[in-house]
């Protein structure tokens, strides 16, 4: 009987460049497809046709059409996650379904490759896959990028993150089980860096950071720019608009595509001399002949700018993994990824600003065009084992893990799965057949699990096992044939099975609390998927659509459609649970009152781009709001934004809309990143001041009391913590302020507790619960703004309440004051509870579960 056998594989889906590859039937070693003709080991991510029904051309032969019309799509990558179609050849296409048409190009390369897998009884095919994404792609990217998988015939097994694939890669070339690395990812279209550690062959991304819209296709544009100086000075008609007039767009892009090539060869040699006969002629007409040294440093000038962008990204993803307890002294390697580290100054600049401070000497350079993709092979070899069916297409038998094994005895175990509706597996067993004769059962089990142990491998060989799945009956339902190799070198360079799922960036919900608009974390940075998080928020009233925004950062990626009927009463508390897997598709259920709802998740419709106003009242308010930083951060963070600002213009002046709007987007975060320092510390200055003024007097009024106190002792803590709250308010620094202020209060509190227990020689009974009322007041601001601030309304109301009974006490503190002391601490003890309440809202009155108290169950 012949058996099927799908053996998953890895994809890089480049923005430039895409690869495939796939590893050997024994898993000892990688096969990466080699174009026949050219010995290329990557494929341009072009596509191309003639008409628009017309067959879809893929690779080289559709890149050799720029310039031409029908001009064939490039960089389709970025335009991924959204409504924007491309046009090809007039009919218009979507990003999803061009990235498909890449996708199904690297299926029919690697299956000439698998092809010469086959035996006389075992046909290969290629079926299922491990796509790369990058690290930082928002969620509608990732969910485009899978779609587009399925389009190609693919079962998408996973969205690997493109640097854990690198470095999965690195650690099997060395043998490296342990370590952590600093994966530097620039590609064509794409910059990303991950902080990943790996553990006894299991790796944990500790910190991501990157830009989508950041790479060699910039340095490409900027290049060109650069080159078309040159070429005017020498009296060439280039003064293109490429943002208004398609033509100078289709040239501009012609003498990228030149200025790609100069690039590639200042990436091997210090000069490189740049001939052309004319195949580009200006906007007059005439064909500009070309004949100039290039040097290196003219491509340097260029490229600065961009890789000290994306360094700093790296101390972003830094920062993340020092959460973990992890900096760049930790790092063992940094390891290159992606085609624009061919350019030496990248290396030069890596290596000056992260070797230096890690442990290694150089950074790792080695296969930076294909890596992703051989790391992405690994990742299929150990996750996605392999799948074997009959001829007859009726039932599948899926094996776990991997061919290779370092033991002398093998652990075999999968899954039996009908394909054919007609075949019953209810009390179906599995006979493994070893090479000696030998015979084993075991009946399956739940979900149609199996596991063979102890099966005895000859050292330093191939052992073929054979099995074979029956019915109840006792009929032959399927063969299947699965070979375990004895090397131990080899299983030691594959990587254990692991979960390298996480979320890249926050994802945000926006709902309305006490009139207020207000993002609250759904789901957190580098969380694991998949993952669920659940939430209460209280329907307003007269209305039959509820509109749930959910960013990622601050980029709107997706709208909750929310049908009610008109009649629910105001305030009706609607939960909601709303989960991402590990593909980072977002779905979600909920209820209102007893009912379950239905609705729609939908992607907002693609931004356009920023007007003018619209840049300089951003730039207003992230001015604004940088003015409340210390000196030592407002200075970076100023020149990001200044660098993303520049990227703007440059982009709206290339007519590159989605490349603007990106930027501009960049330009939002980082001011929404420092806005929360643009609002005055809480509590006011004017509270500190009285706090302090408190503690100074209650102090001087206790000098003589019994019982211990010593009142120059605490005077000194009092002014040692009002000069660092002084201090941390001028630098803006909350924390800091803060702690300051927790101190003071813990100090006033000390000193009306030695009120209660007597007044002190100085200080009447009167006096003693007027002062009580007086810190009790202030700690009812206190409490209120925080309770404003966390949008608990219903709280707020309690501690109202509180200040207006205060506001009498202290009327009567002269006429009554033991009462008065009496109900003012108890006032305190209830303002307390409230402060502990105030960060764990629970639902209703448009309250969201806060994050320690949303429920994160991974499935």
């Amino acid at each position: 009987m012949t058996q099927v056998v799908s053996k998953a594989v890895g994809i890089d889906l480049g923005t430039t460049n895409s690869a495939v590859a796939v590893m050997d039937p024994a898993d000892t070693d990688i096969v990466i497809h080699r174009d026949k003709d050219t010995k290329a080991r990557t494929t341009p991510s072009c596509v191309w046709r003639a008409t628009a029904d017309g067959e879809l051309v893929v690779g080289r032969k559709a890149r050799n059409r720029l310039g031409h019309k029908p001009e064939p799509i490039t960089s389709v990558k970025r335009l991924m996650g959204q409504r924007e179609t491309v046009d090809l050849a007039g009919a218009p296409m979507s990003p999803e379904e061009v990235s498909a048409a890449i996708l199904a190009e690297m299926k029919r390369q690697i299956e000439e490759d698998v092809a010469a897998f086959d035996s006389p009884d075992t046909t290969y095919k290629v079926d299922r896959a491990i796509v790369t994404v990058p690290a930082y792609f928002d969620q509608p990217q990732i969910d485009a990028t899978r779609r587009a998988a399925e389009m190609a015939g693919l079962e998408c097994l996973e969205l690997l993150h493109e640097p854990t694939a690198a470095a999965s890669y690195h650690c099997w070339r060395t043998g490296t089980r342990d370590g952590v690395f600093l994966v530097y990812d620039l590609g064509g279209g794409t910059f990303d860096v991950s902080v990943v550690r790996c553990t006894a062959g299991v790796y944990d991304v500790l910190g991501i950071s990157g830009n989508n819209q950041l790479g060699g296709d910039d340095i490409d544009a900027d290049f060109a720019r650069h080159l078309m100086k040159m070429l005017r000075a020498q009296g060439a008609a280039l003064d293109l608009n490429p943002a208004e007039n398609p033509a100078d767009r289709m040239l501009f892009n012609e003498i990228k595509g030149l200025a790609e090539t100069v690039k590639i060869g200042l990436s091997s040699s210090p000069e490189y001399m740049w001939r052309d006969g004319g195949r580009v002629q200006d906007q007059a007409g005439e064909p500009i002949r070309i004949e100039a040294e290039i040097e290196r440093s003219e491509l340097d000038a260029v490229v600065r700018p961009l890789v000290e962008r994306t360094l700093s990204y790296c101390h972003e993803a830094l920062e993340a993994a020092g959460k973990k307890g992890i900096t760049l002294a930790d790092v063992d390697e940094v390891i290159l990824a992606g085609g624009s580290t061919h350019i030496p100054l990248v290396q030069e600049m890596v290596k000056a600003e992260l070797c230096a401070g890690a442990k290694c000497d150089e950074p790792v350079y080695q296969q930076v065009d294909t890596v992703v993709a051989m790391g992405a092979a690994i990742r299929a070899a150990v996750s996605g084992g392999l799948a074997v069916q009959d001829e007859r297409e009726s039932v599948r038998v899926s094996f776990r893990g991997t061919s290779a094994s370092g033991r002398s005895t093998a652990h075999v175990g999968g899954t039996v799965e009908a394909i054919d509706g007609g075949v019953d597996l209810a009390g179906a067993y599995v006979r493994l057949t070893t090479p000696d004769g030998s015979d084993e059962e075991i009946d399956l089990g739940s979900g149609g699990t199996f596991s063979f142990t102890g099966i005895p491998l000859e050292p330093g060989v191939e052992t073929m096992l054979d099995f074979e799945v029956f019915d109840a009956s006792g009929q032959l339902l399927a063969t299947a044939g699965r070979s375990v190799t004895h090397s131990s070198e080899a299983a030691s360079r594959l990587p254990g099975p692991s979960n390298t799922a996480v979320c890249p960036k926050p994802i945000l919900l926006e709902v309305s609390q006490g009139g207020e608009t207000r993002r609250r974390t759904l789901i957190a940075e580098l969380q694991e998927l998949p993952t669920s998080a659940e939430f209460v928020f209280s329907h307003p009233g007269d209305t039959e659509l509820l509109l749930l925004p959910i960013y990622q950062k601050s980029r709107n990626i997706q709208v909750i459609r929310v049908n009610v009927d008109s009649s629910t009463p105001r305030g009706t508390p609607i939960h909601l649970d709303v989960q991402m897997d590990k593909f980072s598709l977002l779905t979600a259920r909920g209820t209102i009152g007893e009912q379950t709802f239905e609705f729609e998740v939908e992607a907002p419709p693609d931004r356009e781009l920023p007007t003018g106003q619209e840049v300089t009242e951003l730039t207003g308010r992230f001015t604004e709001a940088a003015a409340y930083l210390p000196a030592g951060r407002r200075s970076p963070i100023q020149i990001k934004f200044e660098v993303a600002r520049e990227a703007f213009e440059r982009k709206q002046a290339d007519g590159d809309v989605k490349g603007a709007v990106h930027e501009f987007e960049q330009m939002e975060e980082l001011a929404a990143s420092i806005e929360r320092n643009a609002t005055p510390l809480q509590p006011p200055k004017p509270d500190f001041d009285q706090i302090v003024e408190d503690c100074n007097q209650i102090n001087e009024a206790l000098r003589g009391a019994e019982g211990g106190h010593d009142p120059q002792e605490l005077a000194r803590s009092i002014e040692a913590q009002r000069v660092q709250g002084e201090k941390a308010f001028r630098e803006g620094d909350q924390s800091a302020y803060s702690e300051a202020i927790q101190h003071l209060m813990s100090y006033r509190d000390h000193l009306i507790d030695k009120l209660r227990s007597g007044p002190a020689p100085d200080i009447t009974p009167e006096q003693a619960a007027y002062a009580t009322v007086q810190v009790a007041q202030e700690e009812a601001d206190t409490v209120r703004q925080l309770a404003v601030a966390e949008g608990r309304d219903d709280l707020r109301v309690q501690v109202d309440t509180i200040r207006r009974e205060l506001d009498e006490l202290g009327q009567q503190a002269f006429d009554d004051p033991r009462r008065v002391l009496q109900r003012g601490q108890a006032a305190r003890q209830e303002l307390e509870r409230i402060k502990h309440l105030v960060r764990a809202p629970v639902g209703g009155g448009g309250k969201l579960v806060d994050d320690h108290s949303q429920r994160r169950d991974r499935r």
